[in-house]
């Protein structure tokens, strides 16, 4: 049965309850033809991000608009520090921010130029994701692009997160600062503000990211 018939049905269905004698029958009726109308419409919901801030889809500008500020540092793979100053999200219709990151164990520096996207993996998440391009210390051509990803987890910021993607290949997964152990630092999601508004119409993942998959 197509959608429109079903929907007929459902119409059908109540008029007969508000006419219908046997209204406690007929109501329980329409409460079994209601339930699936009802599961198929938040399964979709759910699969298009669906959150306080409305439907968007996964992996886009955040709807509203917002900021996140962070600094700290993680344990990188080869067990070295690394330190790390992000900041990003929408500012006066245009992405605004700045990402700061030296490696101490290879001593590799980046340091960016231009932030070309903001977006969150799904509506609701305090993971926020700033893609841009940057300069680094290495031999290789310039500049190189790069996707940040921040979580922000609570205060005091133990359990906050950090991860960087760079297109020359480097890679530092997603992880807690101080491997979780206190004194990392901190990741601070901030709620957005009259200024905090994004470019219009908003680009889409490739556009702000490139192929840079998340950290």
């Amino acid at each position: 049965m197509s959608r429109e018939s079903r929907q007929m049905e459902v119409r059908e269905k109540t008029q007969q309850l508000l006419n219908g004698s046997l209204k406690h029958v007929r109501a329980a009726a329409l409460a079994a033809a209601l339930v699936p109308l009802a599961s198929v419409a938040i399964s979709r919901a759910v699969a298009q991000g669906c959150g306080s801030a409305g439907c968007q889809p996964p992996n886009s500008v955040p709807v509203p608009c917002d900021f996140v500020t962070s600094g700290g540092w993680v344990i990188t793979d080869s067990l070295k520090m690394a330190n790390f100053g992000a900041h990003g999200g929408c500012k006066n219709g245009e992405f605004w921010g700045h990402v700061n990151y030296v490696d101490h164990g290879t001593g590799y520096h980046l340091d960016s130029i231009q932030i070309t996207g903001y977006l969150t993996p799904e509506a609701g998440s305090h993971t926020r994701d700033i893609c841009g391009l940057a300069t680094t210390n290495a031999l290789e051509p310039q500049p190189v692009m790069f996707r940040v990803r921040l979580t922000d987890n609570g205060e005091p910021g133990i359990a906050d997160t950090f991860g960087i993607r760079t297109s020359n290949g480097y890679i530092v997964t997603s992880r807690m600062l101080a491997n979780g152990l206190g004194g990392g630092g901190n990741v601070q999601l901030h709620d957005p503000n009259p200024s905090t508004t994004g470019p219009d119409p908003s680009p889409d993942e490739a556009a702000m990211c490139g192929t840079l998959a998340a950290p």
